[in-house]
């Protein structure tokens, strides 16, 4: 690779984990840090709660596939220039949010505005630097781990500094954050350049072999059932320790740790795949993180959660690479955005349904534990499809006949 590629893979790389912080960690899964503070600020219940998560995830799921479209006719930076634009401003009206009504359309706007944002971005991405995808997205998803580490240190000192309203200013300053990244976005990132032969192939592509390929499916099956977990944990982790009598400070720096452990864990995972394959480094993620949900239904004590905290960290934010990476494995060159784009409309389904039954599994079914329980079933039903991925040999051969 020339040296001028490699300073812009690295540089591209950067302000995708900037982006992801923004409308990953801070527009998606520090509502659960936040949460503790916001519920009590506008008098919710766990249940309410829980359809909030739920509205952010239908915006996503909603406008998802059209932002792949949207992409193919603006270009992927226009796209996701108007994606960060629409996550700022529902950051900032969540800042500012009077009432629960109202609070529905701005976590609304948060995940319309991620849907515009992260699939443009990893498909610009792997457009400019289709051989180092693997390499690339795990830099780009280290970004949900620095921005749950400042999640986790930002949200409960301002909580710290004002009970009633610390919660806002915690928005207020994503909302500062998610603009200074749109500027850097708009002077820095462009679009690859453009191949039409490539274009007509997608479009004839798209819906006759990428959303029938049943490999596709099967690792967007995959995807979804991680969204359906990690939304939930997200969501509820940092309710449950305060709910099993951690004080909120200490609950704030297990999730700074998850943070901190997170950063590395996409491009760590990322290389052991390259040398054991993505089939079993996605088998060993799976089984772990299933693991790590049962920790704190047995122990919901200090140590238990340090537990389940330290293991998820160290293995969730590789899943998302390898199932993102591998969605791209099963078809050829000029598919691969769109191939990742349908799996990611099974993350956002999962998403979706995710905080609504744990909402109503908390209120009416046992509580926080009823939550990880589900999700701990989920993820084992996730590793009964994750053994059945081809081995490599057979994925090399499947490819090679869709190219003859």
């Amino acid at each position: 690779m020339e040296q001028s590629l490699r300073k812009k893979m690295w540089a591209y790389s950067v302000i995708g984990m900037l982006t992801t912080i923004v409308v990953l960690a801070f527009a998606r899964l520090s509502y659960g840090v936040v949460l503790p503070f916001m519920r009590e600020g506008l008098d919710i219940s766990y249940k309410q709660a829980g359809y909030l998560g739920t509205t952010s995830s239908l915006g996503y799921l909603c406008t998802v596939m059209f932002a792949g479209i949207l992409s193919a006719k603006w270009g992927g930076k226009k796209t996701i220039l108007l994606g960060i634009s629409v996550v700022t401003m529902g950051l900032a009206g969540l800042s500012v949010t009077p009432s629960y009504p109202l609070t529905f359309m701005f976590m609304l706007l948060l995940g319309v505005g991620t849907a515009f944002t992260y699939t443009p971005l990893i498909s610009l991405l792997v457009g400019w630097f289709p051989s180092h995808r693997g390499f690339v997205i795990g830099i780009t998803t280290s970004g949900v781990g620095i921005g749950l580490l400042l999640s986790g240190m930002i949200v409960p000192y301002f909580a710290s500094l004002s009970t009633g309203i610390g919660w806002r200013f915690s928005w207020g300053l994503f909302a500062a954050v998610s603009l200074a990244v749109t500027l850097v976005t708009f002077f820095f990132i462009k679009d690859p350049p453009s191949d039409p032969a490539a274009a007509n192939m997608r479009q004839k592509a798209s819906t006759y072999e990428v959303y029938r390929n049943p490999k596709v499916i099967l690792i967007g099956v995959i995807y979804g059932i991680v969204g359906i977990t990690y939304i939930v944990q997200a969501i509820f982790v940092m309710s449950f320790m305060i709910d099993s009598g951690l004080e909120t400070k200490v609950a704030g720096r297990l999730m700074a740790a998850n943070g901190i452990l997170s950063i590395f864990s996409g491009p760590i995972w990322g290389l052991i795949s390259d040398r054991i394959g993505r089939r079993t480094a996605l088998i060993f993620t799976i089984g772990l993180t299933a693991f790590s949900m049962i920790i704190p239904v047995f122990l919901p004590t200090l140590l238990g959660f340090t537990l389940h905290i330290v293991l998820l960290s160290c293995t969730v934010t590789g899943l998302f690479t390898l199932v993102q990476a591998s969605s791209m494995d099963n078809v050829k060159p000029s598919e691969m955005p769109i191939a990742f784009g349908y799996a990611t409309f099974y993350f956002a389904l999962g998403q979706f349904i995710g905080p609504a039954i744990a909402g109503w599994l908390i209120e009416d079914f046992g509580g926080f534990k009823s939550a990880f329980i589900f999700s701990s079933l989920c993820l084992a039903v996730g590793l009964l499809f994750a053994l059945k991925i081809k081995k490599p040999a057979e994925q090399q051969t499947s490819l090679a006949q869709a190219e003859a």
